[in-house]
């Protein structure tokens, strides 16, 4: 899935941003309603994969981890990048 959008300088949160999470709900809370991709019961482990540029990983890092611990820490979740 590639999710793009040209930037709005007003909007609270970019639309590509806003898409990727409306993306990221409908697989969590099942593709149509079938039983076959139903999110886990019971607050299960919810795993996404991100694929994301070389040439971009390391502002995701950021210097000694630090951005990636920062995302953890505010979001709760553990996020890890897969080298080549």
């Amino acid at each position: 899935v590639i999710i793009s959008a040209k930037e709005e300088q007003d909007a609270s949160i970019s639309p590509a941003m806003d898409g990727l999470l409306r993306v990221h709900k409908r697989i969590i809370d099942g593709l149509d309603g079938e039983s076959g991709h139903a999110p886990p019961s019971g607050g299960g482990m919810i795993s996404t994969r991100l694929l994301v540029a070389a040439t971009q990983a390391g502002s995701l890092i950021g210097k000694q981890g630090a951005t990636i611990k920062s995302i953890q820490e505010a979001s709760n979740c553990t996020v890890r990048v897969l080298g080549t």
